[in-house]
Order: structure tokens, then C-alpha cells, then sequence
């Protein structure tokens, strides 16, 4: 779950949609921890939203958004018609000795304009815990949306 939270809440980047080869329309993106035992597996997180046409693809399908209470600075961000690639850095208030850290890092590669799969990692000190996680990912589109509420 830890994961899944917070590959939903990194920073996004400007980019311009118009050359992003995906679909418009609802789309379900499906979050899985990865090695965690059977016994201690979590169910998959989630995330049904519509994009529209002129939608950024790092908020749409990378769903960077901030982490509250933290800075992040972008090491990498890679895009091409197909393929998102990030790296990042949050660190949190503090001295540096006690601040955490979190390095994350994903990608998420379209083999059609409908479907994508992916990886999110996240590994640093968070509230002043050893983290070490990471999800695959893989979005579909299921249907056009109907209102701008979708």
C-alpha cells in the first residue's frame, strides 16, 4: 500500500500532450506490490480517471503529484511517444542528519495506444524508516468518459 500512496503523490513535470500517442478516454491504472509474501500481499490499489485529448501525460499516466510536506528536484525525466521515464528526490524538513530522503524512480512503457505497463521504486528514510518498496503498473483504456467529471 505505501507504494501505491506514494506513487500517486511525486511532483509533475511540464510536458506537452500533443505528440503523446495514447488515447483519450477512462482509464483504469492497476498498482501491484512487488515481493511481498503471500501471506503479507496487499490487494492491487486502483486508480480509475479520464483523460482528454490535450491532457499531460506525466499527471495522466505517471500520476506525479506532490508529496505534502516535502521538496522533490527532478534528476531525470525522459518522454517520447510511447514511453514516460523518471527519476526524483524528495527530502523532508529537518537538518539534513534527521530529513527524510526518498529516491523514486518509474517508467511506464504504451505497447498501444490503450495499454501500458510499468514499474514504480521508492527506497530512502521515511518518518525515520528504512523504505524500500516498489509496484509493476499497467494502465487500460476502458471506455470514452462521458462528462467532464468522469
Amino acid at each position: 500500500m505505501l507504494a501505491g500512496l506514494l506513487a500517486g503523490v511525486l511532483i509533475p513535470a511540464a510536458a506537452q500532450a500533443d505528440e503523446f500517442l495514447a488515447m483519450p478516454g477512462l482509464w483504469k491504472t492497476t498498482y501491484e506490490i512487488e515481493g511481498a509474501s503471500p501471506e503479507t500481499r496487499e490487494q492491487p490499489r486502483v486508480v480509475w480517471h479520464c483523460v482528454d485529448e490535450q491532457a499531460d501525460p506525466w499527471a495522466s499516466f505517471a500520476q506525479l503529484q506532490d508529496l505534502p510536506g516535502m521538496t522533490c528536484s527532478r534528476s531525470s525525466f525522459q518522454r517520447n511517444s510511447t514511453s514516460l521515464k523518471w527519476k526524483m528526490q524528495c527530502r523532508g524538513p529537518g537538518p539534513d542528519t534527521v530529513a527524510d530522503v526518498i529516491d523514486a524512480s518509474g517508467a511506464i512503457v504504451f505497447d498501444s495506444p490503450q495499454h501500458y505497463r510499468g514499474w514504480v521504486k521508492f527506497s530512502g528514510t521515511l518518518l525515520g524508516y528504512p523504505l524500500q518498496s516498489g509496484s509493476k503498473v499497467e494502465g487500460s483504456r476502458k471506455a470514452a468518459c462521458t462528462s467532464p467529471s468522469d
